[in-house]
């Protein structure tokens, strides 16, 4: 079984604009595990374990929706914390810009995979990066302070052209991520509606 996930890549300077802003909002000293910023990433869809001979599936499901999907051009802006700022649990960033063809892109992932047996996801899509995970209840106070101070946080736009099919390796040090498979996507540009 391999643990999988299908997910956005970011481009070195939007991690830098990242790990610049978590080291912000570290200062708050919270009980924070922050992600590495090589793994941040945008996950569209939570695989789980999946037998190696399913991948060519996921591959071929992923091919398809690619080459009818234009790249689109995206950033990560703002801030927040789930599932409420009260009682946060993950510390994320938003993201901007053609959002709705975000949702579409994941929305014709998640129908292109039903067929091979994965599950609808319950939740509607939110896209986030998350930055890193609340591992106790001291000073997130602070942490909530920095990240209302802080939630005009945005970096430079990113063209995003290609999902990738992650495995991920569960380790005492933190997930390690190795890309499968990258799918180009290839369609022709859509008029999208910014939110």
């Amino acid at each position: 079984m391999i643990r999988t996930f299908i997910a956005l890549d970011l481009p070195p300077d939007v991690r830098e604009s990242l790990e610049k802003f978590a080291r912000e909002l570290k200062k708050a000293d919270a009980p924070v595990a922050w992600v590495k910023p090589d793994r941040i990433h945008l996950t569209l869809k939570f695989l789980g374990d999946v037998p190696e001979e399913r991948i060519p599936d996921i591959r071929e499901a992923m091919e398809r929706v690619a080459a009818s999907t234009a790249p689109l051009t995206l950033r990560a802006s703002g801030c927040g914390a789930f599932p409420t700022m009260k009682e946060l649990r993950i510390v994320w960033v938003g993201l901007c810009g053609g959002r709705e063809s975000l949702a579409g892109l994941a929305r014709r992932i998640e129908e292109a995979l039903v067929p091979l047996g994965f599950k609808r996801e319950g939740r509607p899509f939110k896209p986030h990066l998350t930055l890193g995970r609340v591992k106790g209840r001291q000073r997130l106070r602070a942490l909530q302070d920095a990240l209302l101070a802080n939630r005009d946080f945005a970096a430079e736009d990113f063209d995003v052209a290609e999902v990738v099919l992650y495995k991920s390796d569960l380790r005492p040090e933190g997930a390690r991520y190795t890309p499968l498979y990258r799918a180009a996507l290839a369609g022709h540009p859509e008029v999208s509606i910014e939110v």
